[in-house]
């Protein structure tokens, strides 16, 4: 039987990343089904029970050492691992474990991955190095394909594909519209989804948030619903903003984490999502939701841009008028070209699945 490891954000309660594992191994059990597949996470046990896999602990050296001595492939990703905008340690760790796996003389892919932003040089050098001993590149953009480019890797060793959740499928709604019933949502209002988290500034877009929600919920006789795409800290960050708003008459906040399903489910209810988080604009997507960014990082715009979608600002300058200027153009409308973009992107998705199958020896 084959095997593949795979590195990524796993086990840290972030709806994103536990999409894109998921629609990982669906994609690549679709494409062979005796394949045995390894997850280094942050809590194994919780991964392994959850997504079907063997899992170790991704700060475990013996087990990494292990684990990498018996693999036929290791695969990077998906989401954006190389960057440093976060933390400067982050991509010195999965550097290390794509140099360990050459070392060790396997293969390696970086897995539909968002490149960047890599701002120290001595991470660059680095990151040019390690990337052009993989055996392919796979990234989820242009911007990505083109910071590679930037650093001085060959136009020829890397192809745009797409993250890896759009090959989930969005075809139940009934799951999500439980959860809200049991949340307090009643009736039929229409319902506005809204996705934050922390981040530089917030005391200032806190209360550019709370503005909006509350005109929001008015103008439309809405629902606003705060969605945890990670769970604590965005159900956190939401009952702060909830808290500045003059009236929360309407107002739900999840307060638990759910399953990637669970999450598609949930968006494809609302009438209207306003996001931060990537991952809450692509199933939105997926979905067919109209969405409207809130930029706070260049995988925003890069995401937005390819589904020809609205940015209503970034998260250093936004104002509750932007919001409520571009809610209103965007009420309702999904880009006309979107859904045959989304069934582009799925095609392109599976395909990163067919190309690291056939890395594995035959």
């Amino acid at each position: 039987m084959s095997k593949i490891l795979i590195s990524g954000y796993y086990g840290f309660s972030n709806a994103g990343d536990e999409a894109m594992l998921t629609a990982i191994i669906g994609a690549l059990r679709a494409e062979r089904q005796d394949v045995e597949i390894t997850v280094m996470s942050g809590k194994p046990e919780i991964t392994a029970e959850k997504h079907g896999v063997n899992s170790i602990h991704r700060f475990n050296p013996l087990k990494i050492f292990k684990a990498m001595l018996s693999t036929d492939l290791l695969l990077s990703g998906g989401g954006s691992l190389l960057q440093d905008v976060t933390s400067k340690r982050s991509i010195i760790y999965y550097l290390s474990i794509l140099l360990l796996a050459k070392l060790l003389g396997k293969k390696v892919m970086l897995y539909a991955q968002g490149i960047g932003p890599i701002n120290s040089s001595v991470a660059r050098i680095l990151t040019k190095n390690v990337c052009r001993k993989a055996d392919l590149i796979t990234v989820r953009d242009d911007g990505s394909y083109d910071e590679l480019l930037k650093m001085g890797l060959p136009s020829d060793r890397i192809l745009v594909t797409a993250d890896a959740v759009f090959s989930l499928l969005a075809d139940r709604r009934d799951i999500g519209r439980q959860i809200l019933l049991e949340n307090g949502l009643e009736g039929d209002k229409p319902i506005i989804g809204i996705a934050v988290r922390h981040w530089t500034g917030e005391q200032r877009f806190m209360q550019v948030f709370a503005d909006a929600a509350f005109k929001l919920r008015k103008q439309y006789n809405a629902y606003i619903v705060f969605v945890p795409l990670q769970f604590p800290a965005d159900t956190n960050i939401a009952q702060e903003i909830a808290l500045l708003m003059p009236d929360r008459t309407d107002t739900i906040i999840l307060k638990e984490g759910y399953t990637t399903e669970e999450y598609v489910s949930l968006i494809s209810n609302l009438d209207f999502l306003i996001g931060m988080r990537l991952h809450a604009l692509v199933f939105s997507a997926l979905a067919g939701v109209p969405f409207l960014a809130v930029s706070y990082d260049p995988k925003v715009d890069r995401f937005v841009k390819g589904m020809e979608g609205n940015v209503a600002g970034s998260i250093d300058k936004i104002t509750s008028e932007d919001i409520l200027r571009e809610s209103a153009r965007m009420w309702r409308q999904v880009p006309q070209k979107q859904n045959a973009k989304i069934q582009a992107l799925r095609e392109e998705a599976q395909k990163n699945a067919a190309r690291a199958i056939a890395l594995l020896p035959k």
